[in-house]
């Protein structure tokens, strides 16, 4: 029994130290009321507290002031509780005050005894992840701008020429001058309506724009 129990130890320590020294992720403690209890240098990589800085603090300090005004932080704590694990996306803050996209695991702790004994947080920084799939949306964008500009451009702007070209056959043959009127205006109407496209399609080109 004394070498299995040391053996536990052994590992336990193990596992601490793996944990201590994982970068990518901040995994942490925290207590029954949420406040920090231990510190891992991704916590520290990513929130940018030292674990001197931050132990004992509750850990409310990472969301925005909006989400702590919402009292968001505590129903995190009060689903983990209640489901046995809480996720989400969502904005959180570092110590310098910029906000970065995390992926977040909060699950709670219980003792042998069936108590809530505190909860284990896993963050992961996705902002590089988040502009990504913002910059991929923007390209898909600027792509349909495009199908859009050179269906205007060749397939409207052509049918109205077109219609315009028979226009003014129309027009060289008749000899009824009301009739000349009403296809002069109808020219005129199809030449408006191809500036009109032209504007729009130039809108479509000026970069950023809607």
């Amino acid at each position: 029994m004394e070498d299995s129990d040391a053996r536990s130890v052994l590992l336990a320590d193990r596992l601490a130290l793996l944990v201590e020294a994982v970068e990518e992720y901040a995994i942490f403690m925290l207590d029954p009321q949420g406040r920090v209890v231990t510190w891992n240098a991704g916590a520290q990589r990513i929130k940018g507290y030292s674990a001197e800085e931050i132990t004992g603090e509750h850990f409310s300090r990472f969301y925005t002031p909006d989400d702590v005004a919402a009292g968001k932080p505590s129903l995190e704590l009060e689903a983990a509780v209640r489901d046995g694990q809480y996720r989400e996306e969502g904005w959180r803050v570092r110590k310098d005050g910029t906000r970065f996209w995390a992926n977040v695991v909060i699950t709670s702790i219980v003792d042998a005894d069936g108590h809530h004994d505190g909860f284990a947080k896993i963050t992961r920084d996705e902002t590089e992840r988040l502009f990504s799939a913002q910059r991929e949306h923007q390209l898909e964008m600027l792509a349909e701008r495009d199908r859009i500009s050179l269906e205007l451009t060749s397939t409207v702007v052509h049918r109205i020429f077109s219609a315009a070209m028979l226009l003014h056959g129309a027009l060289s043959v008749t000899t009824d001058p009301s009739v000349a009127s009403r296809i002069e205006g109808a020219i005129a109407e199809l030449d408006g309506t191809v500036r009109q496209i032209r504007m729009v399609v130039v809108d479509l080109d000026v970069p950023g724009g809607d």
